[in-house]
Protein backbone atom coordinates (compact mmCIF):
# COMPACT_ATOMS: atom_id res chain seq x y z
CA UNK A 1 0.00 0.00 0.00
CA UNK A 2 2.77 2.41 1.04
CA UNK A 3 4.47 1.78 -2.39
CA UNK A 4 1.39 2.26 -4.55
CA UNK A 5 1.00 5.46 -2.14
CA UNK A 6 4.64 6.33 -3.48
CA UNK A 7 4.19 5.82 -7.08
CA UNK A 8 0.61 7.75 -7.25
CA UNK A 9 2.04 10.47 -5.52
CA UNK A 10 5.46 10.49 -7.70
CA UNK A 11 2.97 10.94 -10.70
CA UNK A 12 1.43 14.02 -9.70
CA UNK A 13 4.04 15.32 -7.53
CA UNK A 14 4.95 18.18 -9.56
CA UNK A 15 1.45 19.06 -9.22
CA UNK A 16 1.23 19.23 -5.29
CA UNK A 17 1.93 22.90 -4.28
CA UNK A 18 5.30 22.90 -1.92
CA UNK A 19 3.12 24.12 0.66
CA UNK A 20 0.99 20.69 1.08
CA UNK A 21 3.78 18.73 0.30
CA UNK A 22 6.02 19.96 3.60
CA UNK A 23 2.72 19.93 5.83
CA UNK A 24 2.41 16.10 5.03
CA UNK A 25 6.07 15.71 5.74
CA UNK A 26 5.45 18.13 9.40
CA UNK A 27 2.51 15.45 10.04
CA UNK A 28 4.59 12.39 9.28
CA UNK A 29 7.57 13.20 11.69
CA UNK A 30 5.32 14.68 14.27
CA UNK A 31 4.45 10.83 14.91
CA UNK A 32 8.08 9.59 14.94
CA UNK A 33 10.97 11.21 14.42
CA UNK A 34 13.09 8.38 13.22
CA UNK A 35 13.98 8.73 9.50
CA UNK A 36 12.04 5.74 8.60
CA UNK A 37 9.13 8.02 8.89
CA UNK A 38 9.36 9.70 5.45
CA UNK A 39 11.87 7.05 3.85
CA UNK A 40 9.65 5.88 1.47
CA UNK A 41 8.15 9.58 0.59
CA UNK A 42 12.05 10.82 0.20
CA UNK A 43 12.54 8.09 -2.55
CA UNK A 44 9.40 9.12 -4.65
CA UNK A 45 11.04 12.00 -6.49
CA UNK A 46 13.88 14.52 -5.75
CA UNK A 47 11.51 17.52 -5.28
CA UNK A 48 9.93 15.20 -2.30
CA UNK A 49 13.18 13.91 -0.65
CA UNK A 50 14.47 17.74 -0.79
CA UNK A 51 11.41 18.86 1.27
CA UNK A 52 11.52 15.88 3.16
CA UNK A 53 15.16 16.33 4.18
CA UNK A 54 14.87 19.87 4.88
CA UNK A 55 12.12 19.15 7.64
CA UNK A 56 13.59 16.41 8.77
CA UNK A 57 17.22 17.73 9.39
CA UNK A 58 15.15 20.98 10.55
CA UNK A 59 15.82 19.65 14.13
CA UNK A 60 19.23 17.97 14.59
CA UNK A 61 20.50 15.39 17.48
CA UNK A 62 23.78 14.93 17.37
CA UNK A 63 24.27 11.25 19.61
CA UNK A 64 27.98 10.48 19.23
CA UNK A 65 31.32 12.56 17.64
CA UNK A 66 30.83 9.91 14.99
CA UNK A 67 27.38 10.88 14.10
CA UNK A 68 28.72 14.36 14.25
CA UNK A 69 31.34 13.68 11.87
CA UNK A 70 28.64 11.89 9.11
CA UNK A 71 26.19 14.68 9.55
CA UNK A 72 28.58 17.49 8.63
CA UNK A 73 29.25 15.40 5.39
CA UNK A 74 25.72 15.38 4.19
CA UNK A 75 25.18 17.79 1.48
CA UNK A 76 22.42 20.30 2.50
CA UNK A 77 22.58 19.92 6.19
CA UNK A 78 24.33 23.16 6.78
CA UNK A 79 21.34 24.98 5.48
CA UNK A 80 18.40 22.58 7.19
CA UNK A 81 19.37 22.70 10.92
CA UNK A 82 17.42 25.12 12.52
CA UNK A 83 17.44 23.57 15.79
CA UNK A 84 20.39 21.16 17.30
CA UNK A 85 20.92 19.29 20.79
CA UNK A 86 24.58 18.43 21.36
CA UNK A 87 27.22 17.66 24.08
CA UNK A 88 30.15 19.90 24.18
CA UNK A 89 32.64 16.74 23.92
CA UNK A 90 30.81 15.29 20.65
CA UNK A 91 31.90 18.21 18.66
CA UNK A 92 35.26 18.47 20.06
CA UNK A 93 37.33 17.39 17.37
CA UNK A 94 35.28 19.44 14.46
CA UNK A 95 34.17 22.45 16.32
CA UNK A 96 34.76 25.01 13.57
CA UNK A 97 32.15 22.99 11.82
CA UNK A 98 29.38 24.98 13.85
CA UNK A 99 29.88 28.39 11.90
CA UNK A 100 28.45 26.65 8.88
CA UNK A 101 24.88 26.00 10.29
CA UNK A 102 24.04 29.54 8.53
CA UNK A 103 20.07 28.78 9.57
CA UNK A 104 20.98 27.80 13.28
CA UNK A 105 18.66 29.66 15.50
CA UNK A 106 18.21 27.50 18.52
CA UNK A 107 20.86 25.57 20.67
CA UNK A 108 21.24 23.08 23.59
CA UNK A 109 24.53 21.86 24.53
CA UNK A 110 25.37 19.83 27.63
CA UNK A 111 28.38 20.44 29.52
CA UNK A 112 28.36 17.13 31.77
CA UNK A 113 31.86 15.86 30.72
CA UNK A 114 33.15 19.30 31.76
CA UNK A 115 34.67 20.39 35.08
CA UNK A 116 35.21 23.63 36.87
CA UNK A 117 38.72 23.96 35.29
CA UNK A 118 38.00 23.58 31.71
CA UNK A 119 34.17 25.53 31.29
CA UNK A 120 35.74 28.24 30.59
CA UNK A 121 37.58 27.29 27.49
CA UNK A 122 35.21 25.03 26.28
CA UNK A 123 32.56 28.09 26.19
CA UNK A 124 34.99 30.29 24.62
CA UNK A 125 35.95 27.89 21.61
CA UNK A 126 32.61 26.63 21.31
CA UNK A 127 30.61 30.17 21.02
CA UNK A 128 33.76 31.62 18.65
CA UNK A 129 32.60 28.96 15.96
CA UNK A 130 28.77 29.94 16.34
CA UNK A 131 26.84 32.59 14.41
CA UNK A 132 25.66 35.66 16.52
CA UNK A 133 22.13 35.35 15.57
CA UNK A 134 21.35 32.56 18.01
CA UNK A 135 17.32 33.46 19.18
CA UNK A 136 17.18 30.29 22.15
CA UNK A 137 20.32 29.31 23.99
CA UNK A 138 20.35 26.29 26.78
CA UNK A 139 23.51 25.24 28.47
CA UNK A 140 22.99 21.96 30.67
CA UNK A 141 25.21 20.70 33.35
CA UNK A 142 27.32 23.46 33.63
CA UNK A 143 30.11 22.93 36.39
CA UNK A 144 29.18 26.90 37.48
CA UNK A 145 27.57 29.73 36.57
CA UNK A 146 29.29 33.01 36.97
CA UNK A 147 29.74 36.34 35.68
CA UNK A 148 32.05 35.06 33.08
CA UNK A 149 29.86 32.62 31.42
CA UNK A 150 27.23 35.63 31.67
CA UNK A 151 29.10 38.32 30.10
CA UNK A 152 30.62 36.31 27.31
CA UNK A 153 26.83 34.70 26.35
CA UNK A 154 25.72 38.65 26.21
CA UNK A 155 28.51 39.60 23.99
CA UNK A 156 28.37 36.87 21.63
CA UNK A 157 24.96 36.27 21.18
CA UNK A 158 22.71 40.05 21.70
CA UNK A 159 19.26 38.71 19.56
CA UNK A 160 18.93 36.07 22.38
CA UNK A 161 15.06 36.00 23.39
CA UNK A 162 15.58 32.49 25.36
CA UNK A 163 18.26 31.95 27.92
CA UNK A 164 18.63 28.56 30.12
CA UNK A 165 21.71 27.94 31.98
CA UNK A 166 22.00 25.60 34.64
CA UNK A 167 24.22 23.40 37.15
CA UNK A 168 22.19 22.11 39.30
CA UNK A 169 21.38 18.65 37.03
CA UNK A 170 24.94 17.79 37.93
CA UNK A 171 23.71 16.72 41.05
CA UNK A 172 23.61 12.84 41.15
CA UNK A 173 20.35 11.85 43.02
CA UNK A 174 20.29 7.95 41.12
CA UNK A 175 22.58 6.15 42.95
CA UNK A 176 23.54 6.57 46.72
CA UNK A 177 23.96 8.96 49.23
CA UNK A 178 27.80 8.83 49.01
CA UNK A 179 27.47 9.75 45.01
CA UNK A 180 24.74 12.79 45.87
CA UNK A 181 27.65 14.44 48.57
CA UNK A 182 30.91 13.66 45.90
CA UNK A 183 28.74 15.30 43.30
CA UNK A 184 27.81 18.72 44.74
CA UNK A 185 31.45 19.08 45.16
CA UNK A 186 32.37 19.13 41.87
CA UNK A 187 29.64 21.74 40.92
CA UNK A 188 29.07 25.75 42.28
CA UNK A 189 24.89 24.95 42.79
CA UNK A 190 24.64 27.37 45.60
CA UNK A 191 26.80 30.65 44.80
CA UNK A 192 25.82 32.11 48.46
CA UNK A 193 27.73 33.27 50.12
CA UNK A 194 31.10 31.65 49.05
CA UNK A 195 30.88 33.39 45.65
CA UNK A 196 28.19 36.39 46.51
CA UNK A 197 27.86 37.42 50.36
CA UNK A 198 23.84 37.88 49.33
CA UNK A 199 20.82 37.44 47.04
CA UNK A 200 21.07 41.30 46.60
CA UNK A 201 24.86 41.09 45.20
CA UNK A 202 23.99 38.00 42.77
CA UNK A 203 21.06 39.33 41.27
CA UNK A 204 23.02 42.41 40.78
CA UNK A 205 25.65 40.78 39.35
CA UNK A 206 24.14 38.32 36.83
CA UNK A 207 21.86 41.30 36.00
CA UNK A 208 24.71 43.73 34.34
CA UNK A 209 26.26 40.49 32.96
CA UNK A 210 23.29 40.31 30.81
CA UNK A 211 22.19 43.83 30.46
CA UNK A 212 23.20 43.84 26.59
CA UNK A 213 20.98 41.42 25.93
CA UNK A 214 17.62 43.72 25.34
CA UNK A 215 15.75 41.29 23.39
CA UNK A 216 15.79 38.64 26.42
CA UNK A 217 12.54 37.47 27.17
CA UNK A 218 12.76 34.07 29.27
CA UNK A 219 15.25 33.59 31.33
CA UNK A 220 15.96 30.22 33.76
CA UNK A 221 19.14 30.59 35.67
CA UNK A 222 19.81 26.60 37.41
CA UNK A 223 21.34 27.42 41.05
CA UNK A 224 19.96 27.46 44.04
CA UNK A 225 19.31 30.82 46.13
CA UNK A 226 19.39 29.05 49.16
CA UNK A 227 22.95 28.96 51.19
CA UNK A 228 25.28 25.89 50.15
CA UNK A 229 25.08 24.93 53.85
CA UNK A 230 22.00 24.07 53.22
CA UNK A 231 22.20 20.84 51.05
CA UNK A 232 25.25 20.17 53.41
CA UNK A 233 23.69 20.17 56.62
CA UNK A 234 21.01 18.00 55.03
CA UNK A 235 23.65 15.32 54.22
CA UNK A 236 24.98 15.31 57.53
CA UNK A 237 21.21 14.74 58.83
CA UNK A 238 19.32 12.50 56.36
CA UNK A 239 22.26 10.53 55.47
CA UNK A 240 23.52 9.37 58.69
CA UNK A 241 19.99 7.96 59.77
CA UNK A 242 19.84 5.43 56.76
CA UNK A 243 20.87 2.40 57.47
CA UNK A 244 23.79 0.96 55.09
CA UNK A 245 23.16 -2.23 53.00
CA UNK A 246 25.67 -4.78 54.94
CA UNK A 247 25.82 -6.87 51.29
CA UNK A 248 26.89 -3.89 49.18
CA UNK A 249 28.14 -0.79 51.47
CA UNK A 250 25.55 1.55 49.98
CA UNK A 251 22.45 2.81 51.42
CA UNK A 252 19.55 0.67 50.93
CA UNK A 253 17.10 3.31 49.85
CA UNK A 254 18.38 6.30 47.36
CA UNK A 255 18.98 9.79 48.26
CA UNK A 256 16.71 12.83 48.44
CA UNK A 257 17.12 16.27 48.22
CA UNK A 258 15.94 18.80 51.08
CA UNK A 259 12.42 19.19 48.77
CA UNK A 260 11.79 16.11 49.72
CA UNK A 261 12.93 17.04 53.86
CA UNK A 262 10.43 18.21 56.24
CA UNK A 263 12.71 19.73 58.74
CA UNK A 264 14.65 21.66 55.76
CA UNK A 265 11.51 22.94 54.20
CA UNK A 266 10.23 23.97 57.34
CA UNK A 267 13.79 25.85 58.04
CA UNK A 268 14.17 27.23 54.69
CA UNK A 269 11.65 26.53 51.91
CA UNK A 270 9.44 30.59 53.09
CA UNK A 271 12.78 32.68 53.01
CA UNK A 272 13.91 31.05 50.00
CA UNK A 273 10.71 31.62 47.91
CA UNK A 274 11.44 35.04 49.40
CA UNK A 275 14.79 34.94 48.01
CA UNK A 276 13.96 34.13 44.59
CA UNK A 277 10.96 36.87 43.76
CA UNK A 278 14.26 39.22 45.20
CA UNK A 279 16.47 38.08 42.89
CA UNK A 280 14.08 37.62 40.31
CA UNK A 281 12.36 41.31 40.69
CA UNK A 282 16.68 43.13 40.21
CA UNK A 283 16.98 41.56 37.30
CA UNK A 284 13.99 42.16 36.01
CA UNK A 285 14.49 46.16 36.79
CA UNK A 286 18.33 45.49 35.15
CA UNK A 287 16.41 44.08 32.07
CA UNK A 288 13.23 45.29 31.08
CA UNK A 289 12.52 43.02 28.70
CA UNK A 290 11.98 40.08 30.28
CA UNK A 291 8.68 38.30 31.08
CA UNK A 292 9.78 35.40 33.24
CA UNK A 293 13.00 34.44 35.48
CA UNK A 294 13.62 31.02 36.26
CA UNK A 295 15.61 29.59 39.30
CA UNK A 296 16.37 25.88 40.68
CA UNK A 297 14.79 25.36 43.77
CA UNK A 298 14.90 22.82 46.70
CA UNK A 299 11.64 24.23 47.38
CA UNK A 300 9.81 24.80 44.77
CA UNK A 301 5.79 23.14 44.34
CA UNK A 302 5.64 19.84 42.92
CA UNK A 303 3.48 20.43 39.99
CA UNK A 304 3.05 18.31 36.51
CA UNK A 305 5.32 17.96 33.65
CA UNK A 306 8.00 16.40 32.29
CA UNK A 307 11.65 18.82 33.37
CA UNK A 308 13.62 16.98 35.67
CA UNK A 309 15.31 19.96 37.46
CA UNK A 310 13.16 21.26 40.18
CA UNK A 311 12.47 25.24 39.50
CA UNK A 312 10.39 28.25 40.57
CA UNK A 313 9.71 30.31 37.49
CA UNK A 314 8.94 34.20 38.66
CA UNK A 315 6.27 36.03 36.02
CA UNK A 316 8.04 39.63 35.45
CA UNK A 317 4.82 41.49 35.05
CA UNK A 318 5.52 45.39 35.09
CA UNK A 319 3.42 46.03 38.28
CA UNK A 320 4.24 46.33 41.81
CA UNK A 321 2.91 42.63 42.41
CA UNK A 322 4.66 39.86 41.10
CA UNK A 323 3.17 36.64 40.18
CA UNK A 324 4.65 33.03 41.52
CA UNK A 325 4.47 30.01 39.52
CA UNK A 326 6.56 27.46 40.85
CA UNK A 327 6.93 23.78 38.84
CA UNK A 328 9.25 20.20 39.15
Amino acid sequence: MAFEACRALRRDANAIPVEILDHIVTSLLSHDRRFCAIANFSLVSSRLRLIAFRRYFETLEVRSPRHWYKSCRIVGMFTWVRQMRVAASYVRSNMDALSSFVSLRSLEVDFSSDGLSTQKTRCWLLFKSLAADLTVLKLTSLPRIDTTLLSLVASRFPSLTTLELSSTERLDKECCWLCFEESSSCTIHSPIPDVFPSVEVLANAYGRALQPLENLVHLFLGVFLSDADVLSCHFDRCASVVISSPRTGFYSSPPFGPDRCVICTAEHGAAIHQRERLASGIIGKILPSLKTVGWSSHFSEHGSGADRRTKTTIFCARTPEVKVDSTR
